[in-house]
């Protein structure tokens, strides 16, 4: 037999055994996405255009959102709202986190051109040197692969710069709380109060990138942690219902600065009205839905326990993610029982670890739903 005829009956007599091992190996698809749809593996649910658009025209019916390049309406509300919440005196809309803490470092840094930062922080990992190309900026990352760096580590970086062979001045130091690469990991109260102190001592001025602050469990005082920064942002997208956008909060003197330097940047929106009022909407009753989605978390999770199903890693620092390690038997067919139903899961790894993300999606069904669905 030539070989090409022996290399194609070869393949025709395999094709079979392909095609099956192909409709085997595909999984069933997850339901259409809608109103009992629930997402463990994320900070919100996406978000459905159909439905964004019904509840934004039934909000614009309230009052008059209309800005105009971003200042009043809807937006000029949003801003005092989160000027309170933070305890800062002024605050602005910005389109993208990114430029949010661009600017903020910018600021901050003043005439200095080194800003300390985490190295998994977004600042760092996520804007394509944006502070560096754009800004001139000399970004000194700490702590690979933990969530944040000591006070001794900032020390010995400080020091490092400023008595070289030539002298630099570090100008701000940036920190990322929650930090998403380090499960969701909010940076210790006591070590920012450390840093914040010394920071002050120096004449460091500090930004701190809360994208995911609102997501600290419930009772974490956020506007005391605001208040040991210079600037804070928080991102109005991720679970506050906005399409885009950011907030950065601080001084008068600094959102003045920032400001100007969000138009200089192109981000002067001609309005911002669709974001504004969905988050503002959003806002009225977070607090609740924030605290019925971690009770119900907490009921899920000491059900699983009691059951022998799994266990919680310690976490004492967690916001909304938890490390959940489920036994063998519970871990194997988890993940396609979660999607047959409807629930988004992240596919537990080899030693049964899943991460469950709370977020008010959890409020849809009752606990007693999702303990059937871990057990099978």
């Amino acid at each position: 037999m030539r070989r090409r005829q022996f290399l194609a009956s070869s393949l025709l007599a395999f094709a079979p055994t392909v095609a099956f091992a192909q409709t085997q190996a595909a999984p069933p698809p997850f339901p259409p996405v809608d109103a009992r749809s629930v997402w463990l593996a994320g900070d919100s649910a996406p978000p459905d255009a159909v439905r964004t658009a019904a509840r934004l025209a039934e909000l614009v019916q309230k009052g008059k959102p209309r800005d105009s390049y971003l200042a009043g309406g809807a937006v000029g509300e949003l801003e005092r709202r989160f000027a309170a919440m933070l305890g800062k005196e002024d605050c602005a809309f910005l389109p993208t986190g990114t430029l949010a803490n661009h600017v903020a470092v910018r600021i901050l840094a003043g005439e200095a051109t080194r800003v300390v930062v985490q190295h998994e922080s977004h600042l760092y990992r996520d804007e394509s040197d944006a502070t560096q190309l754009l800004s001139g900026l000399n970004l000194v990352s700490l702590a690979p692969g933990r969530a944040g760096p000591t006070l001794d580590e900032i020390k010995a970086a400080v020091d490092e710069a400023e008595n070289g062979p030539y002298p630099l001045r570090v100008g701000a130091i940036s920190l990322e709380s929650p930090v998403r690469r380090a499960h969701g990991e909010l940076l210790d109260p006591s070590a920012l109060r450390d840093i914040a102190a010394y920071a002050r001592g120096k004449g460091i001025r500090l930004h701190l990138d809360g994208a995911r602050l609102l997501l600290a469990p419930p009772g974490y005082d956020v506007a005391g942690t605001a208040a040991l920064f210079d600037t804070v942002y928080v991102s109005l997208y991720k679970y506050l219902d906005a399409p885009f956008g950011a907030v950065l909060a601080g001084s008068k003197a600094d959102i003045a600065k920032a400001r100007a330097l969000r138009h200089q940047f192109g981000g002067t929106l001609y309005q911002a009205w669709p974001c504004a009022v969905l988050t503002l909407a959003a806002l009225d009753d977070f607090d609740a839905r924030h605290k019925a989605a971690f009770a119900a978390a907490d009921q899920l999770f000491a059900a699983l326990e009691k059951a022998g199903a799994a266990k919680l890693k310690p976490a004492p620092n967690a916001s909304n993610i938890r490390q959940l390690v489920l036994k063998p038997k519970v871990a194997e067919g988890v993940f396609d029982r979660m999607r047959l139903a409807g629930v988004r899961l992240i596919k537990p790894g080899a030693d049964g670890t899943t991460e469950v993300w709370i977020n008010d999606t959890l409020n849809r069904r009752p606990v007693e739903e999702y303990v059937k669905l871990f057990l099978g």
